[in-house]
């Protein structure tokens, strides 16, 4: 088996319109999206603090959690070229090397039909490619409704909506 793999989804209208809309609630209104990865995790900046200085965050939209991933946009790019001190979960590159017999194709990334944060597993069998735009929404607003409450706790529904352009 050939081990490379695109990390990065093929996606190329992440500017197309708010693609953190439904993850608002958790990044803020000032986060702009940079990169969205094949598992569907993402890369955002955001400016904050009393220099407004510009830091690039990871979220896992598995697990709805964020991290600080670099103090600003050029230490990522550097930290990237380098490949070096890359968090392991950023990229989930096991899962990712298991999916490659399902390429993705030009606007989708890979999204858990059960979702991790609702009892999912991180297995190829859990995976299907999506639109990145439907994984984003569906998981953000799965998280939100889900963010106050205590590990697990019984879940009796959840509600979604998508609106087409």
């Amino acid at each position: 088996m050939d081990n490379e793999v695109d990390i990065f989804a093929p996606v190329t209208d992440l500017g197309k319109r708010d693609a953190l809309e439904c993850w608002r609630w958790l990044v803020g209104k000032k986060a702009s999206m940079c990169l969205l990865t094949s598992m569907g995790d993402l890369f955002f900046k955001r400016k904050e603090g009393l220099l407004n200085r510009e830091r690039v965050y990871f979220l896992d939209t598995g697990t709805g959690e964020m991290e600080l991933a670099a103090k600003s946009w050029n230490a990522f790019r550097e930290m990237m070229a380098a490949m070096k001190d890359i968090p392991g979960n950023w990229f989930k590159y096991r899962l990712l090397l298991e999916l490659v017999d399902q390429p993705l194709t030009q606007g989708c990334c890979y999204s858990a039909i059960q979702p991790p944060i609702m009892g999912g597993e991180y297995i190829k069998e859990n995976y299907q490619s999506i639109s990145w735009e439907v994984h984003l929404v569906l998981l953000g607003q799965i998280h939100e409704q889900l963010s106050g409450l205590p590990p697990g706790t019984p879940i009796a529904g959840i509600s979604l909506k998508i609106e087409e352009d």
